[in-house]
Protein backbone atom coordinates (compact mmCIF):
# COMPACT_ATOMS: atom_id res chain seq x y z
CA UNK A 1 0.00 0.00 0.00
CA UNK A 2 2.87 2.34 0.79
CA UNK A 3 4.49 1.61 -2.57
CA UNK A 4 1.17 2.10 -4.33
CA UNK A 5 0.64 5.45 -2.63
CA UNK A 6 4.19 6.54 -3.50
CA UNK A 7 3.83 5.67 -7.19
CA UNK A 8 0.38 7.21 -7.37
CA UNK A 9 1.66 10.35 -5.67
CA UNK A 10 4.63 10.57 -8.05
CA UNK A 11 2.35 10.14 -11.04
CA UNK A 12 0.04 12.85 -9.74
CA UNK A 13 2.94 15.30 -9.29
CA UNK A 14 4.25 14.42 -12.74
CA UNK A 15 0.84 15.02 -14.25
CA UNK A 16 0.53 18.44 -12.64
CA UNK A 17 4.09 19.33 -13.60
CA UNK A 18 3.73 18.30 -17.20
CA UNK A 19 0.23 19.68 -17.62
CA UNK A 20 0.99 23.10 -16.17
CA UNK A 21 4.56 23.29 -17.46
CA UNK A 22 6.00 24.75 -14.24
CA UNK A 23 9.00 22.36 -14.00
CA UNK A 24 9.68 22.09 -17.71
CA UNK A 25 10.25 24.28 -20.71
CA UNK A 26 7.13 26.01 -22.01
CA UNK A 27 4.97 23.59 -24.00
CA UNK A 28 2.15 24.04 -26.46
CA UNK A 29 -1.41 23.21 -25.43
CA UNK A 30 -1.31 19.99 -27.48
CA UNK A 31 1.89 18.89 -25.77
CA UNK A 32 0.39 19.57 -22.39
CA UNK A 33 -2.71 17.54 -23.22
CA UNK A 34 -0.66 14.59 -24.49
CA UNK A 35 1.68 14.74 -21.50
CA UNK A 36 -1.25 14.91 -19.12
CA UNK A 37 -2.92 11.89 -20.77
CA UNK A 38 0.31 9.87 -20.60
CA UNK A 39 0.73 10.70 -16.93
CA UNK A 40 -2.91 9.83 -16.23
CA UNK A 41 -2.53 6.47 -17.95
CA UNK A 42 0.65 5.79 -15.97
CA UNK A 43 -1.16 6.72 -12.76
CA UNK A 44 -4.04 4.31 -13.40
CA UNK A 45 -1.68 1.57 -14.59
CA UNK A 46 0.29 1.88 -11.35
CA UNK A 47 -2.86 1.71 -9.27
CA UNK A 48 -4.06 -1.38 -11.19
CA UNK A 49 -0.69 -3.11 -10.86
CA UNK A 50 -0.45 -2.65 -7.11
CA UNK A 51 -4.12 -3.50 -6.60
CA UNK A 52 -3.57 -6.78 -8.43
CA UNK A 53 -0.45 -7.42 -6.38
CA UNK A 54 -2.53 -6.98 -3.24
CA UNK A 55 -5.17 -9.43 -4.52
CA UNK A 56 -2.45 -11.92 -5.48
CA UNK A 57 -0.88 -11.71 -2.03
CA UNK A 58 -4.27 -12.27 -0.38
CA UNK A 59 -5.23 -15.23 -2.59
CA UNK A 60 -5.04 -18.76 -1.15
CA UNK A 61 -4.90 -22.27 -2.57
CA UNK A 62 -8.19 -24.00 -3.35
CA UNK A 63 -7.71 -26.40 -0.44
CA UNK A 64 -6.94 -23.58 1.99
CA UNK A 65 -10.28 -21.96 1.07
CA UNK A 66 -12.24 -25.09 2.00
CA UNK A 67 -14.40 -25.30 5.11
CA UNK A 68 -15.05 -28.11 7.59
CA UNK A 69 -17.69 -29.76 5.38
CA UNK A 70 -15.53 -29.78 2.25
CA UNK A 71 -14.21 -32.97 0.69
CA UNK A 72 -11.80 -33.61 -2.16
CA UNK A 73 -11.43 -36.56 -4.48
CA UNK A 74 -9.01 -37.17 -7.33
CA UNK A 75 -10.76 -37.76 -10.66
CA UNK A 76 -8.16 -38.30 -13.35
CA UNK A 77 -5.75 -35.38 -13.08
CA UNK A 78 -8.17 -33.08 -11.25
CA UNK A 79 -8.59 -32.59 -7.51
CA UNK A 80 -12.37 -32.17 -7.29
CA UNK A 81 -14.09 -30.35 -4.43
CA UNK A 82 -17.47 -31.66 -3.30
CA UNK A 83 -19.78 -31.76 -0.31
CA UNK A 84 -21.80 -34.67 0.93
CA UNK A 85 -24.75 -35.27 3.21
CA UNK A 86 -25.28 -38.79 4.52
CA UNK A 87 -28.71 -40.16 5.33
CA UNK A 88 -28.81 -40.41 9.12
CA UNK A 89 -32.06 -42.33 9.74
CA UNK A 90 -30.82 -45.69 8.54
CA UNK A 91 -29.40 -47.29 5.43
CA UNK A 92 -29.87 -45.10 2.35
CA UNK A 93 -32.14 -46.21 -0.48
CA UNK A 94 -30.61 -43.89 -3.06
CA UNK A 95 -27.55 -41.88 -4.00
CA UNK A 96 -28.07 -38.41 -5.45
CA UNK A 97 -25.49 -36.24 -7.20
CA UNK A 98 -26.18 -32.55 -7.85
CA UNK A 99 -24.51 -30.38 -10.50
CA UNK A 100 -24.57 -26.57 -10.44
CA UNK A 101 -24.96 -24.07 -13.26
CA UNK A 102 -22.59 -21.60 -14.90
CA UNK A 103 -20.92 -19.19 -12.49
CA UNK A 104 -22.15 -21.09 -9.43
CA UNK A 105 -20.63 -23.70 -7.11
CA UNK A 106 -21.78 -26.15 -4.43
CA UNK A 107 -23.22 -23.26 -2.42
CA UNK A 108 -26.10 -23.33 -4.90
CA UNK A 109 -27.14 -26.61 -3.22
CA UNK A 110 -26.21 -25.70 0.36
CA UNK A 111 -27.31 -22.08 0.88
CA UNK A 112 -30.93 -23.14 1.47
CA UNK A 113 -30.00 -26.56 2.92
CA UNK A 114 -31.31 -28.22 -0.25
CA UNK A 115 -28.90 -31.14 0.05
CA UNK A 116 -30.01 -31.88 3.62
CA UNK A 117 -33.67 -31.68 2.60
CA UNK A 118 -33.07 -33.98 -0.37
CA UNK A 119 -31.33 -36.50 1.86
CA UNK A 120 -34.26 -36.62 4.28
CA UNK A 121 -37.00 -36.59 1.63
CA UNK A 122 -35.40 -39.22 -0.63
CA UNK A 123 -33.73 -41.29 2.12
CA UNK A 124 -30.50 -40.80 0.23
CA UNK A 125 -26.84 -39.96 0.47
CA UNK A 126 -26.50 -36.69 -1.43
CA UNK A 127 -23.41 -35.07 -2.94
CA UNK A 128 -22.70 -31.96 -4.99
CA UNK A 129 -19.41 -31.04 -6.63
CA UNK A 130 -17.74 -27.96 -8.09
CA UNK A 131 -17.33 -28.15 -11.86
CA UNK A 132 -13.87 -27.40 -13.27
CA UNK A 133 -13.36 -23.65 -13.43
CA UNK A 134 -15.72 -22.93 -10.54
CA UNK A 135 -15.79 -23.23 -6.77
CA UNK A 136 -12.84 -24.90 -5.10
CA UNK A 137 -12.04 -27.57 -7.67
CA UNK A 138 -8.42 -27.49 -8.85
CA UNK A 139 -7.73 -25.28 -11.88
CA UNK A 140 -5.68 -27.50 -14.18
CA UNK A 141 -4.09 -26.42 -17.46
CA UNK A 142 -5.81 -28.99 -19.68
CA UNK A 143 -8.71 -27.22 -21.43
CA UNK A 144 -10.36 -30.58 -22.07
CA UNK A 145 -11.19 -30.86 -18.35
CA UNK A 146 -13.52 -27.85 -18.57
CA UNK A 147 -16.21 -29.43 -20.76
CA UNK A 148 -19.60 -30.81 -19.69
CA UNK A 149 -18.52 -34.26 -20.89
CA UNK A 150 -15.59 -34.14 -18.47
CA UNK A 151 -17.92 -32.92 -15.73
CA UNK A 152 -20.17 -35.93 -16.39
CA UNK A 153 -17.21 -38.20 -15.66
CA UNK A 154 -16.67 -36.43 -12.35
CA UNK A 155 -20.33 -36.99 -11.51
CA UNK A 156 -19.98 -40.71 -12.31
CA UNK A 157 -16.84 -41.00 -10.15
CA UNK A 158 -18.56 -39.43 -7.14
CA UNK A 159 -21.59 -41.70 -7.58
CA UNK A 160 -19.31 -44.74 -7.61
CA UNK A 161 -17.53 -43.48 -4.50
CA UNK A 162 -20.82 -43.03 -2.62
CA UNK A 163 -21.98 -46.52 -3.58
CA UNK A 164 -18.67 -47.97 -2.49
CA UNK A 165 -18.87 -46.19 0.87
CA UNK A 166 -22.39 -47.54 1.35
CA UNK A 167 -21.15 -51.05 0.45
CA UNK A 168 -23.98 -51.37 -2.06
CA UNK A 169 -23.96 -51.09 -5.82
CA UNK A 170 -27.72 -51.61 -6.08
CA UNK A 171 -28.78 -48.23 -4.67
CA UNK A 172 -31.04 -46.23 -6.95
CA UNK A 173 -29.07 -43.46 -8.66
CA UNK A 174 -30.63 -40.03 -9.15
CA UNK A 175 -28.86 -37.24 -11.02
CA UNK A 176 -29.81 -33.59 -10.55
CA UNK A 177 -28.48 -30.79 -12.74
CA UNK A 178 -29.27 -27.08 -12.80
CA UNK A 179 -29.00 -24.92 -15.93
CA UNK A 180 -25.62 -25.74 -17.58
CA UNK A 181 -25.18 -28.48 -14.99
CA UNK A 182 -28.23 -30.17 -16.51
CA UNK A 183 -26.12 -30.82 -19.61
CA UNK A 184 -23.53 -32.63 -17.49
CA UNK A 185 -26.22 -34.59 -15.63
CA UNK A 186 -27.76 -35.70 -18.91
CA UNK A 187 -24.39 -36.71 -20.37
CA UNK A 188 -23.64 -38.70 -17.21
CA UNK A 189 -26.50 -41.02 -18.18
CA UNK A 190 -24.24 -42.48 -20.86
CA UNK A 191 -21.78 -43.60 -18.17
CA UNK A 192 -22.25 -47.02 -16.63
CA UNK A 193 -23.51 -45.81 -13.24
CA UNK A 194 -27.02 -47.27 -13.33
CA UNK A 195 -28.87 -43.94 -13.26
CA UNK A 196 -32.63 -44.50 -13.16
CA UNK A 197 -33.91 -40.95 -12.75
CA UNK A 198 -32.68 -37.52 -13.83
CA UNK A 199 -33.94 -34.16 -12.59
CA UNK A 200 -33.22 -31.26 -14.94
CA UNK A 201 -33.69 -27.88 -13.24
CA UNK A 202 -34.16 -24.98 -15.68
CA UNK A 203 -32.01 -26.96 -18.15
CA UNK A 204 -29.80 -25.01 -20.54
CA UNK A 205 -30.42 -27.64 -23.23
CA UNK A 206 -31.83 -26.11 -26.38
CA UNK A 207 -34.79 -28.25 -27.39
CA UNK A 208 -34.86 -27.14 -31.00
CA UNK A 209 -31.44 -28.46 -31.95
CA UNK A 210 -31.47 -31.64 -33.97
CA UNK A 211 -28.38 -33.19 -35.48
CA UNK A 212 -29.18 -33.96 -39.09
CA UNK A 213 -27.97 -37.35 -40.34
CA UNK A 214 -25.11 -37.19 -42.81
CA UNK A 215 -24.59 -39.65 -45.59
CA UNK A 216 -21.25 -41.38 -45.88
CA UNK A 217 -18.77 -39.41 -47.98
CA UNK A 218 -15.49 -40.48 -49.57
CA UNK A 219 -12.48 -40.19 -47.28
CA UNK A 220 -10.91 -37.41 -49.38
CA UNK A 221 -14.00 -35.21 -49.11
CA UNK A 222 -14.31 -35.93 -45.38
CA UNK A 223 -10.70 -34.87 -44.80
CA UNK A 224 -11.13 -31.67 -46.83
CA UNK A 225 -14.31 -30.74 -44.96
CA UNK A 226 -12.63 -31.55 -41.64
CA UNK A 227 -9.72 -29.25 -42.51
CA UNK A 228 -12.08 -26.40 -43.40
CA UNK A 229 -14.03 -26.82 -40.15
CA UNK A 230 -10.85 -27.15 -38.12
CA UNK A 231 -9.40 -24.01 -39.71
CA UNK A 232 -12.45 -21.95 -38.72
CA UNK A 233 -12.48 -23.43 -35.20
CA UNK A 234 -8.73 -22.90 -34.75
CA UNK A 235 -9.05 -19.27 -35.90
CA UNK A 236 -11.80 -18.66 -33.34
CA UNK A 237 -9.75 -20.43 -30.67
CA UNK A 238 -6.69 -18.28 -31.43
CA UNK A 239 -8.74 -15.08 -31.40
CA UNK A 240 -10.27 -16.03 -28.04
CA UNK A 241 -6.84 -16.88 -26.63
CA UNK A 242 -5.41 -13.59 -27.88
CA UNK A 243 -8.17 -11.76 -26.01
CA UNK A 244 -7.26 -13.43 -22.70
CA UNK A 245 -5.78 -10.28 -21.08
CA UNK A 246 -8.94 -8.33 -21.85
CA UNK A 247 -11.25 -11.19 -20.76
CA UNK A 248 -9.33 -11.64 -17.50
CA UNK A 249 -9.42 -7.88 -16.86
CA UNK A 250 -13.20 -7.81 -17.31
CA UNK A 251 -13.70 -10.92 -15.16
CA UNK A 252 -11.69 -9.40 -12.31
CA UNK A 253 -13.70 -6.18 -12.35
CA UNK A 254 -17.01 -8.05 -12.35
CA UNK A 255 -16.48 -11.08 -10.13
CA UNK A 256 -14.80 -9.11 -7.32
CA UNK A 257 -17.65 -6.60 -7.29
CA UNK A 258 -20.28 -7.61 -4.75
CA UNK A 259 -22.87 -5.35 -6.35
CA UNK A 260 -22.41 -7.22 -9.64
CA UNK A 261 -23.46 -10.45 -7.94
CA UNK A 262 -26.33 -8.79 -6.11
CA UNK A 263 -27.72 -7.32 -9.32
CA UNK A 264 -27.10 -10.46 -11.39
CA UNK A 265 -28.58 -12.94 -8.94
CA UNK A 266 -31.53 -10.69 -8.17
CA UNK A 267 -32.30 -10.48 -11.88
CA UNK A 268 -32.11 -14.27 -12.22
CA UNK A 269 -34.82 -15.00 -9.66
CA UNK A 270 -38.43 -13.92 -9.38
CA UNK A 271 -38.79 -10.40 -8.00
CA UNK A 272 -41.13 -11.63 -5.27
CA UNK A 273 -38.38 -13.93 -3.92
CA UNK A 274 -35.52 -11.43 -3.60
CA UNK A 275 -36.37 -10.23 -0.10
CA UNK A 276 -36.63 -13.79 1.25
CA UNK A 277 -33.16 -14.91 0.13
CA UNK A 278 -30.62 -15.50 2.96
CA UNK A 279 -28.07 -12.79 3.75
CA UNK A 280 -25.13 -15.07 2.87
CA UNK A 281 -26.60 -15.99 -0.52
CA UNK A 282 -24.33 -13.70 -2.55
CA UNK A 283 -21.25 -14.53 -0.47
CA UNK A 284 -21.46 -18.18 -1.50
CA UNK A 285 -21.15 -17.21 -5.15
CA UNK A 286 -18.30 -14.76 -4.50
CA UNK A 287 -16.21 -16.94 -2.19
CA UNK A 288 -14.20 -18.82 -4.89
CA UNK A 289 -12.70 -15.50 -6.08
CA UNK A 290 -10.22 -15.73 -3.19
CA UNK A 291 -8.71 -18.85 -4.78
CA UNK A 292 -5.39 -18.37 -6.52
CA UNK A 293 -5.80 -18.57 -10.31
CA UNK A 294 -9.62 -18.49 -10.34
CA UNK A 295 -9.67 -16.20 -13.38
CA UNK A 296 -7.49 -18.59 -15.40
CA UNK A 297 -9.92 -21.41 -14.69
CA UNK A 298 -12.91 -19.35 -15.76
CA UNK A 299 -11.13 -18.30 -18.94
CA UNK A 300 -10.49 -21.95 -19.78
CA UNK A 301 -14.23 -22.56 -19.43
CA UNK A 302 -14.73 -19.91 -22.12
CA UNK A 303 -11.95 -21.41 -24.26
CA UNK A 304 -13.40 -24.92 -23.92
CA UNK A 305 -16.71 -23.61 -25.25
CA UNK A 306 -14.87 -22.86 -28.51
CA UNK A 307 -12.92 -26.13 -28.61
CA UNK A 308 -11.76 -28.54 -25.93
CA UNK A 309 -8.15 -28.27 -27.08
CA UNK A 310 -4.91 -26.87 -25.74
CA UNK A 311 -3.60 -25.71 -29.12
CA UNK A 312 -4.70 -25.32 -32.76
CA UNK A 313 -2.69 -28.45 -33.56
CA UNK A 314 -4.95 -30.48 -31.25
CA UNK A 315 -8.00 -29.12 -33.07
CA UNK A 316 -6.66 -30.32 -36.42
CA UNK A 317 -5.58 -33.71 -35.06
CA UNK A 318 -9.02 -34.33 -33.55
CA UNK A 319 -10.81 -33.25 -36.73
CA UNK A 320 -8.68 -35.44 -38.99
CA UNK A 321 -8.98 -38.43 -36.67
CA UNK A 322 -12.78 -38.05 -36.68
CA UNK A 323 -12.78 -37.78 -40.48
CA UNK A 324 -10.79 -40.98 -40.84
CA UNK A 325 -13.22 -42.78 -38.52
CA UNK A 326 -16.16 -41.39 -40.51
CA UNK A 327 -17.44 -39.55 -37.43
CA UNK A 328 -18.89 -36.06 -37.12
CA UNK A 329 -16.41 -33.79 -35.40
CA UNK A 330 -18.60 -32.59 -32.57
CA UNK A 331 -17.74 -29.21 -31.14
CA UNK A 332 -18.44 -28.20 -27.59
CA UNK A 333 -21.65 -26.41 -28.57
CA UNK A 334 -23.13 -29.76 -29.70
CA UNK A 335 -23.00 -31.13 -26.16
CA UNK A 336 -26.63 -30.06 -25.76
CA UNK A 337 -27.77 -32.42 -28.53
CA UNK A 338 -25.48 -35.13 -27.16
CA UNK A 339 -27.18 -34.64 -23.79
CA UNK A 340 -30.62 -35.30 -25.26
CA UNK A 341 -29.36 -38.37 -27.08
CA UNK A 342 -27.71 -39.69 -23.89
CA UNK A 343 -30.99 -39.43 -22.00
CA UNK A 344 -33.05 -40.99 -24.77
CA UNK A 345 -30.67 -43.93 -25.21
CA UNK A 346 -30.40 -44.58 -21.48
CA UNK A 347 -34.16 -44.82 -21.02
CA UNK A 348 -34.06 -43.04 -17.65
CA UNK A 349 -37.11 -41.32 -16.22
CA UNK A 350 -36.81 -37.55 -16.52
CA UNK A 351 -38.27 -34.72 -14.48
CA UNK A 352 -37.90 -31.14 -15.69
CA UNK A 353 -38.46 -28.44 -13.07
CA UNK A 354 -38.75 -24.88 -14.34
CA UNK A 355 -39.72 -21.53 -12.84
CA UNK A 356 -42.60 -19.88 -14.65
CA UNK A 357 -40.81 -16.48 -14.71
CA UNK A 358 -37.34 -17.67 -15.72
CA UNK A 359 -35.70 -14.78 -17.60
CA UNK A 360 -32.50 -16.68 -18.45
CA UNK A 361 -33.82 -19.95 -19.91
CA UNK A 362 -37.46 -19.45 -20.99
CA UNK A 363 -39.93 -22.04 -19.73
CA UNK A 364 -41.06 -22.49 -23.33
CA UNK A 365 -37.77 -24.27 -23.99
CA UNK A 366 -38.57 -26.90 -21.34
CA UNK A 367 -42.07 -27.31 -22.79
CA UNK A 368 -40.45 -28.15 -26.13
CA UNK A 369 -37.76 -30.29 -24.48
CA UNK A 370 -40.26 -32.54 -22.70
CA UNK A 371 -41.76 -33.42 -26.09
CA UNK A 372 -38.39 -34.66 -27.32
CA UNK A 373 -37.63 -36.91 -24.37
CA UNK A 374 -39.66 -40.09 -23.70
CA UNK A 375 -40.58 -40.76 -20.05
CA UNK A 376 -40.23 -37.05 -19.27
CA UNK A 377 -42.57 -34.82 -17.32
CA UNK A 378 -42.55 -31.09 -16.67
CA UNK A 379 -43.31 -29.29 -13.41
CA UNK A 380 -43.60 -25.51 -13.49
CA UNK A 381 -43.01 -23.67 -10.21
CA UNK A 382 -45.17 -20.52 -9.86
CA UNK A 383 -43.64 -17.19 -8.85
CA UNK A 384 -40.18 -18.57 -9.54
CA UNK A 385 -37.27 -17.62 -11.76
CA UNK A 386 -34.15 -19.47 -12.88
CA UNK A 387 -33.29 -21.15 -9.55
CA UNK A 388 -36.21 -23.20 -8.17
CA UNK A 389 -33.97 -25.10 -5.72
CA UNK A 390 -32.76 -21.81 -4.21
CA UNK A 391 -35.86 -19.65 -4.56
CA UNK A 392 -38.48 -22.20 -3.55
CA UNK A 393 -36.63 -25.10 -1.90
CA UNK A 394 -39.66 -26.60 -0.14
CA UNK A 395 -41.71 -26.73 -3.34
CA UNK A 396 -38.69 -28.09 -5.22
CA UNK A 397 -38.17 -30.88 -2.66
CA UNK A 398 -41.87 -31.78 -2.76
CA UNK A 399 -41.80 -32.10 -6.56
CA UNK A 400 -38.60 -34.19 -6.60
CA UNK A 401 -39.82 -36.44 -3.78
CA UNK A 402 -43.08 -37.12 -5.61
CA UNK A 403 -41.15 -37.93 -8.78
CA UNK A 404 -38.70 -40.31 -7.08
CA UNK A 405 -41.42 -42.12 -5.13
CA UNK A 406 -43.58 -42.59 -8.21
CA UNK A 407 -43.22 -46.25 -9.22
CA UNK A 408 -44.79 -45.73 -12.66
Amino acid sequence: LVASAAVAGFASVAWVALALGRFAAPMSLAQRVVSGCVALVAYNAALYYFRERAHADAAVSYRAAADASSRFTRVGDVDVHFKRVKYVRGAPKRVVECMHGFGANVSSWTVRDTMVALSEALEADVAAHDSAGFGLTERVRDVGKYTRASDAKVCAAIIEQMKSDASSSSLETVLVGHSLGAVGAALACSNDIGASRVVLVAPAIIAGKTRSPKRRLPITIRVVLACITATATAATWCLTYAMKPFVVFVLRQLVRNKQFWINGLSAAIDKSRVASMPVNWVDGYRQPSIVRGWEDGMFRVVLAAVAAANSPAEIFRAALAAARRDLDDQAADDEEEDAIQAIVKSGVKVLIVHGENDAIVPVTNSRALVDRIPNARLEIVPRCGHMPHEESPQEFIRIVQSFCNDAT
